[in-house]
């Protein structure tokens, strides 16, 4: 699995390390990097990887012999990115916080590991380059640069990226229960990109908090800003697979019904995970827990556990978003459009509380006030219409039954 480091699974990140790539940690919450490699090679700084610039065409040289010139000394191109700390690891890689000496910028350079990798893993590890390359959304962290480095002695490929200043959605969950308004924020943002992605094909399939970076930025009307990282093992909709069949890849605590049972993975895969990850936001608990095993086989024996106190609005759309069958899912666009509605309802709520309504809640109010009063008049016109010609019906009734017509 991918994005893990229990004693179950080796591979699995803590939650308060960085699994992905683009986040600045914390460095007294910071657990240690790996034990895939040694320590020294990826921590002390004379021992970190080197990206040198692009060797630059020097133009044509002038022959010494003809203008008595000496030859112009060669020196050594200067690193492009300058290696500063290690600050997380994954499944697949290590992630550094580097600086670009020719754009003078900091970013985030995700290191592929090459001794262990199978076949398998490499070609997740091109795909998961050309994919990210390929994707552009304010959502996604942006790729700027990709190549192969020598390193210990080692060909490894690399990933430049966005350095998001902000930490994982599992560093928030750590300290309890998060605001719903702050939670439907998240879900609506993580929800759009999703739309985004499934419209080209792709499946994330490790939606989990360690996957979703979340800054403290108010941006495009919600109260933070949120990343999408990690698709070392997304899947092109129809693709060729890259494990056998009946192999689960996701993260136990966070995969689908379907996922557990071995089965095909659709878009609606990442819709579960996703509810299940706004579910734990929601009471600072993880639903299922226990080993891999244990969590996987649990979400095909009892559902979600839905906290009766939440708003029913919220209890409808997380048990929609974690249904058994993947068929009555919402899609991304529609749990993005839930999730703003849902927001608008906690602004209304909230300036209710104060004592206030904004203007544009009692614009709303006063024309569906003004279009019940319509249908009201209209329903009482009909009645007195209806009731005079039964009336004038019955009258022309007796008269021809007497023989006055």
């Amino acid at each position: 699995m991918n994005g893990s480091s229990s004693p179950e699974d080796p591979h699995r990140a803590s939650p308060l390390g960085v699994p992905g790539v683009g986040v600045r940690t914390d460095p007294t919450l910071r657990s240690d990097p790996s034990t895939r490699t040694d320590p020294s090679v990826r921590t002390d700084p004379r021992a970190m990887p080197v990206v040198p610039h692009a060797p630059s065409d020097p133009g044509p040289v002038a022959d010494p012999g003809l203008f008595g010139a000496e030859p112009a000394p060669t020196t050594e191109p200067s690193p492009r990115y300058e290696f500063l700390e290690h600050i997380g690891s994954g499944g697949m890689a290590d992630v550094y916080r580097a600086r670009d000496s020719e754009l003078g910028r900091h970013v985030a350079v995700k290191l592929f590991r090459e001794a262990e990798e199978t076949a398998a893993d490499r070609q997740r590890r091109e795909r998961e380059i050309n994919l990210l390359s390929g994707l552009a959304h304010v959502g996604l962290v942006p790729v700027y640069d990709a190549g192969t480095l020598v390193h210990a002695g080692i060909d490894r490929r690399y990933l430049v990226m966005e350095l998001i200043d902000g930490l994982s959605l599992a560093h928030r969950i750590v300290d309890g229960p998060i605001k719903p308004r702050q939670v439907a924020d998240i879900g609506a943002q993580i929800a759009d990109v999703l739309s985004y992605v499934h419209g080209r094909g792709v499946i994330h399939r490790d939606i989990k908090p360690e996957n979703i970076l979340v800054s403290d930025v108010p941006t495009f009307g919600y109260t933070l800003m949120t990343r999408l990282a990690d698709f070392g093992v997304a899947q092109f909709v129809g693709g060729t697979r890259l494990t056998g069949d009946g192999t689960i890849m996701g993260t136990a605590a966070y995969i689908s019904p379907e996922q557990a049972r071995g089965q095909e993975v659709t878009p609606a895969t990442d819709i579960y995970s996703l509810g299940l990850v706004l579910l734990e936001a929601l009471k600072g608990d993880r639903e299922y827990t226990g080993t891999p095993i244990e969590a996987a086989l649990a979400r095909l024996h009892r559902p979600p556990e839905v906290p009766e106190e939440l708003e029913p609005e919220w209890r409808a759309i997380l048990a929609a978003m974690t249904a058994d069958d993947p068929a009555v899912r919402p899609n991304a666009h529609d749990v993005a459009s839930t999730m703003r509605d849902l927001i608008r309802l906690m602004i209304v709520q909230t300036q209710v509380r104060k004592g206030r309504v904004p203007i544009w809640a009692r614009a709303g109010t006063g024309e569906s006030d003004r279009a019940a009063s319509r249908r009201r008049t209209l329903g009482i016109a009909g009645i007195v219409l209806g009731t005079v010609g039964m009336a004038s019906a019955i009258a022309v009734g007796i008269a021809a039954a007497t023989g006055l017509l």
